[in-house]
């Protein structure tokens, strides 16, 4: 298990998940050893076959009360969907989930 501390997470799922599910592994992740120390999360766009909506993801964030203090940008072009954008493994980021999110990569 990599060291979670001061990390963002990029989450993404295939188009064999639904909410529930969905719901689940996002509970998983928070039960990991560390994700207290997490910084932000971004969510990949799902794809439509998997029938989450904008709606049903902020539900499923909302009875995450450790999400409460995180930044987390959700519909981000990047996974199993296109376009997608490709980000580096291990660079440096930073994200602002603000009125209008802000995501920052460099290489260290």
């Amino acid at each position: 298990m990599p060291n979670l501390a001061d990390s963002i997470l990029f989450l993404e799922d295939d188009e064999l998940t639904f909410p529930a599910e969905f719901d689940r592994n996002l509970q998983s992740v928070i039960h990991l050893p560390g994700f207290n120390e997490v910084r932000g999360i971004v969510i990949g766009r799902f794809q439509k076959v998997s029938e989450i909506s904008k709606n049903a993801l902020e539900e499923i964030i909302k009875t995450k009360e450790k999400l409460n203090h995180l930044p987390v940008i959700a519909n981000v072009d990047f996974g199993h969907t296109d376009p997608k954008v490709t980000f580096p493994i291990g660079g440096v980021a930073t994200i602002e989930a603000n009125d209008k999110a802000k995501i920052t990569i460099s290489e260290h």
